[in-house]
């Protein structure tokens, strides 16, 4: 074998280049496989037992060529070492194992979300701004969005462990209740709480309205699909809350839409908003683009303006803890005066 050629492209850069990709494909591989086994049932299926290629050829309705290409798609399971191969057939390994597990749908949905939402952002986002076209909600999965949400569950539950009252009567209006899982949590802390949640979105407006009557919380918290900024003030609540959703508000609606949110607020009651802020870590700055880059929504708020804006919107004292330093993750507690 000659080394010439390397040698050539060592001194005019190529292996450099090509070097520094090659280290970097096969994690990109990796989440897109863990991604597809996802999504197409896979994981499921392996998590229950080991499978022959038959056994999943018939699972996945695969004969001749079709055969072959799954054999060719197991296979690049098997060379990035999330599947294994032995007398039964074919089995999880390794962080594909891990991600199969109930307790881990959330990591799993971020995956997913990161392989079709985020790819699509990154990598398409420019193209459209030369049309002079942005994204709309219509492009995301939004049941897929919740479960992903739920990555921060547990600094969302230590947020509401640490604001709201764990015993008395308390009305809660939650705006983007997503999966349901924190109107559970609040329900959970005070047993005298009932609560209104507001969806905007009507396939994750369904899944809540499951998810509440599975955990026999129907008769305490009821779902409304629609648009707070279309809802007048009626009855008034304790507590509200805006849980990872201050981004589907444009920047310049902020301050309009925070006070609207106060007029359903009982005086002496609060807000409760959670969020990604300005300088977080890689995932918030994908978060950020989305914001941006989509009709109807808009960028991460930074600390200091968030405050300014919850103020101008007619609340009293703000306070602010960052319950996920990493990524930015702060509660506001505003109370209307």
């Amino acid at each position: 074998m000659s080394l010439k050629p390397l040698v050539r492209m060592l001194r005019d850069g190529r292996l450099a280049a090509l070097m520094g990709v090659g280290s970097q494909l096969k994690s990109f591989y990796k989440l897109t496989f863990l991604a597809a086994a996802g999504q197409s049932g896979l994981l499921t299926r392996l998590a229950a037992s080991p499978a022959t290629l038959d056994a999943l050829a018939e699972f996945f309705a695969a004969s001749g060529p079709a055969k072959d290409a799954l054999e060719a798609w197991l296979q690049m399971g098997l060379s990035l070492r999330l599947l294994s191969l032995g007398p039964r057939g074919y089995a999880l390994r390794g962080l594909a194992k891990t991600l199969a597990r109930p307790q881990n749908d959330a990591v799993l949905a971020l995956v997913e979300e990161a392989a079709t939402l985020h790819h699509q952002l990154i990598g398409a986002t420019l193209p459209r701004l030369r049309t002079g076209q942005l994204w709309s909600l219509a492009d995301q999965d939004g049941e897929l969005i919740a479960r992903s949400s739920r990555v921060l569950e547990a600094f969302q539950a230590e947020a509401i462990q640490r604001t709201f009252p764990a015993r008395g009567t308390l009305r809660l209006l939650e705006i983007g209740c997503g999966s349901g899982i924190y109107l559970r949590y609040a329900a959970t802390r005070n047993p005298s709480l009932t609560a209104l949640g507001v969806e905007l979105q009507p396939a994750v407006a369904q899944m809540a309205r499951t998810n509440l009557r599975n955990w026999g919380l129907e008769d305490r918290v009821t779902v409304e699909c629609g648009d707070i900024r279309a809802k007048s003030p009626g009855e008034l609540f304790d507590v509200a809350t805006l849980y990872n959703n201050i981004y589907y508000f444009p920047v310049e609606e902020r301050v309009a839409s925070l006070a609207h949110i106060g007029s359903f607020l009982r005086p002496g009651g609060f807000l409760l908003l959670t969020t990604c802020c300005q300088g977080g870590s890689l995932g918030a700055e994908v978060l950020n683009l989305w914001g941006a880059a989509t009709t109807g929504t808009g960028r991460l708020p930074s600390e200091e303006e968030l405050v300014s804006q919850l103020r101008q919107a007619g609340f009293g004292t703000v306070k602010t803890m960052n319950i996920y330093p990493r990524e930015r993750f702060l509660a506001f507690q505003a109370f209307r005066g």
